[in-house]
């Protein structure tokens, strides 16, 4: 039979709550028994809330009903809900959540199943706020319910009294539990705020050294990029000297070449005519050699005449002198043609001997020649490699041009990581 089917007498009231002693337990911290000493929540409370657990049971349906109504309702906490379990689910919990406030026991593991309650709203982000108002509405219905009820006036009193501390240190249990959440939650935060702070700093103050050191970095690199661009611009210009000089090289040679050419060609015009000048050195001794011959023989006939003129007396004493003279004259032609034919043979031997020098000048002059044309190439090549490398160099001094702007970007990019550093780091320090 139902709490409220009985006779409602004062002493009925009491009998019937009075039945309940050997099942309450009220085993409060020192904190919780001051808040409930403050509502004034005695065991005698927890009897009659007891007592009224067969009315209870009737009325979970609508009760629960009445919770999830409210929270339903609004778009926000229906997405909430629906994101962390199921309606049917979170009915079922809250009715044994409710028939456990009135079993008459409050105790540790009560406090702990409020504890996980506190948790569980803390982590699917439900704010204290819908948690009153929708428990509020339990609490109405269970009003109505005991103002309907065939109860006495004062035991309706009463039970909605201690109905109403009930709830009261049920909601300052969840709340201040809620609370500790939400500070422990908070105070993590703030930990993990310091720690990211400190972390931002450190890194901070870690990136804006190193973008100093990298901002110096890219400064002196910049410089000696720049230099490198001077020297190669320099170091090309004196290529293009070096170019020009070398083709004036080129043409000096070549002219050279061809005097030597010129000077070979004489040579060999000068050889022949050695040659006919040897030829007519011959031919002079050859003419000597007839010279003296006919010397001999006119020596011969001469003293031939004198014999004759001996042999004539005093008539033929008129033609030996005659005689002594051509023989006088004909051994002076024999002398004179020996000395020319001896100074010929000198002529040939020396014209031979300078033949013979020409010839190895020639020789050497072609070899010479051969030489310089060589020295001619050889400087043409190193006139086109001169070129290519001016060319390269030229194209690296470009080339370093654009690093050294490359440079100067990555060093302003730099400052701009220092500056983002030093804001970060008062980011931090405000943290």
């Amino acid at each position: 039979m139902k709490f409220w089917n009985r006779k409602n007498t004062e002493q009925s009231f009491d009998e019937q709550i009075g039945q309940e002693t050997g099942n309450i337990k009220l085993d409060l911290t020192d904190e919780l028994k001051a808040q409930a000493t403050l509502i004034d929540l005695t065991e005698k409370d927890l009897r009659i809330a007891r007592a009224l657990r067969p009315n209870v049971k009737e009325w979970m349906p609508e009760m629960v009903e009445a919770f999830y109504g409210e929270l339903l309702a609004v778009p926000e906490l229906r997405h909430l809900i629906e994101n962390h379990s199921t309606v049917e689910r979170l009915k079922g919990t809250l009715a044994r959540h409710i028939e456990q406030m009135f079993e008459g026991v409050i105790d540790a593991p009560y406090i702990h199943v409020r504890r996980v309650i506190a948790d569980r709203h803390v982590k699917i982000g439900l704010h204290n706020k819908w948690y009153i108002a929708s428990f509020q509405k339990i609490l109405n219905v269970l009003t109505r319910k005991i103002e309907e009820s065939a109860m006495a006036p004062e035991a309706k009193i009463r039970t909605t009294l201690a109905i109403s501390k009930l709830f009261n240190l049920e909601q300052q249990i969840v709340l201040t539990m809620y609370e500790d959440k939400i500070d422990e939650e908070r105070a993590a935060v703030e930990a993990a705020k310091d720690r990211i702070g400190h972390a931002v700093q450190q890194s901070t103050e870690e990136l804006a050294a190193m973008s100093e050191e990298s901002s110096a970095g890219f400064h002196e690199m910049e410089r000696h990029a720049q230099g490198v661009s001077l020297a190669a611009t320099t170091l090309s210009d004196r290529l293009a000297e070096a170019v020009s000089e070398a083709e004036s090289g080129v043409e000096l040679v070549r002219a050279e070449s061809d005097r030597f050419e010129g000077v070979a060609g004489e040579m060999t015009e000068t050889a022949r005519q050695m040659e006919k000048l040897a030829q007519l050195s011959a031919e002079i001794e050859r003419i000597a050699g007839m010279v003296t011959a006919i010397s001999d023989q006119t020596n011969l006939l001469s003293l031939n005449a004198s014999i004759e003129a001996a042999r004539a007396g005093e008539f033929g004493r008129g033609f030996t002198v005659v005689a002594q003279e051509i023989r006088k004259l004909a051994e002076e032609s024999k002398t004179s043609a020996a000395e020319t034919s001896r100074i010929a043979q000198e002529i040939t031997s020396e014209m031979k001997l300078v033949s013979g020098r020409m010839g190895e000048t020639e020789k050497a002059i072609i070899r010479t020649t051969a030489e310089m044309n060589e020295v001619a190439r050889a400087f043409e090549r190193i006139t086109a490699h001169t070129t290519e490398v001016s060319s390269g160099i030229l194209a690296l001094s470009a080339d370093t041009e654009e690093v050294a702007e490359t440079i100067e970007n990555m060093r302003h990019v730099a400052e701009s990581i220092a500056e983002t550093a030093d804001g970060l780091q008062a980011a931090a320090t405000a943290l």
